[in-house]
């Protein structure tokens, strides 16, 4: 039996159909539908498909509220009869930027992941661009300039004011992030792919203890990162995220899948 399928069978109920990132997909993954090379999106279902559509669908509301905020402050400031407009409505947006989510790359703020770290040049620090006529597609249709967002950024767009993902620990190819709604260690790649995930707390558990989660999760995560199969299932029972009854049963079906290909191999 494979382990992580296991416990994703087994996994009792989680807050997530409740949770603020369950919600604000509903409310508005309907703008995925806008965008053919994001409208799959549209239709996730699982935990860690609706926190990718809501990166997407953050990533959608910042570019129109900095586009929309920057023109704003433009006419208030042409209104008053400013000497400088655009610089004053340059200074107002970005000030009004520093409150949505983003991605802190290096000394740059990526805000619209969906497009590229040059375009994002633009919103972050280059914003009478959106002015000139050759950048006047990015107002209007562009769906031509949108990326694949989990390749171009990887697995640091988690690692993000984009998502709550709770960093853990990381190896140079993969992070590992805890998701206190679904209560799931998601394991993503360096091409910004989820490669495994562990679903906390079977039906085995008869009583879920989330005090510490990080501190307990650590050495899980240290072991999965290292290869180290045996070690993280035992730091997962001794640290009573799963169930030693699980792991029981698992070790079970294995023994005798061993014993029937033995026999059968004599035969």
């Amino acid at each position: 039996m494979d382990l992580f399928a296991t416990l994703q069978r087994q996994q009792r109920g989680t807050p997530f159909q409740r949770s603020d990132e369950m919600r604000f997909f509903l409310t508005y993954s309907g703008v995925l539908l806008d965008y053919p090379s994001l409208a799959r999106f549209a239709k996730a279902a699982k935990p860690f498909d609706i926190i990718r559509a809501n990166i997407l669908i953050r990533a959608l509301h910042n570019k129109t509220e900095i586009e929309e905020e920057f023109i704003r402050a433009i006419k208030e400031a042409r209104k008053k009869q400013e000497q400088d407009p655009i610089s004053i409505a340059v200074e107002k947006t970005r000030g009004f930027a520093k409150r949505l989510p983003c991605l802190e790359d290096g000394s740059r703020r990526v805000y619209v992941p969906i497009l590229s770290r040059s375009i994002n040049e633009i919103y972050d620090k280059n914003l009478p661009k959106l002015l000139d006529e050759n950048y006047k597609l990015l107002l209007t249709t562009f769906n031509p300039l949108i990326i694949d967002t989990f390749d171009v950024y990887g697995n640091q767009i988690f690692d993000s004011y984009f998502t709550k993902l709770i960093p853990i620990a990381e190896n140079e190819n993969i992070k590992a992030f805890y998701d206190y709604d679904s209560f799931s260690v998601y394991f993503v790649n360096s091409q910004g792919r989820l490669e495994n995930q562990i679903c906390l707390f079977d039906k085995g558990i008869a009583r879920r203890n989330t005090n510490h989660m990080i501190e307990r999760l650590l050495p899980v995560a240290k072991a999965y990162l290292s290869f180290n199969k045996e070690e993280m299932i035992y730091w997962l029972v001794e640290n009573k995220l799963i169930s030693s009854t699980i792991i029981n049963k698992i070790n079970s079906k294995e023994t005798s899948l061993y014993k029937r290909m033995e026999k059968h191999s004599g035969d």
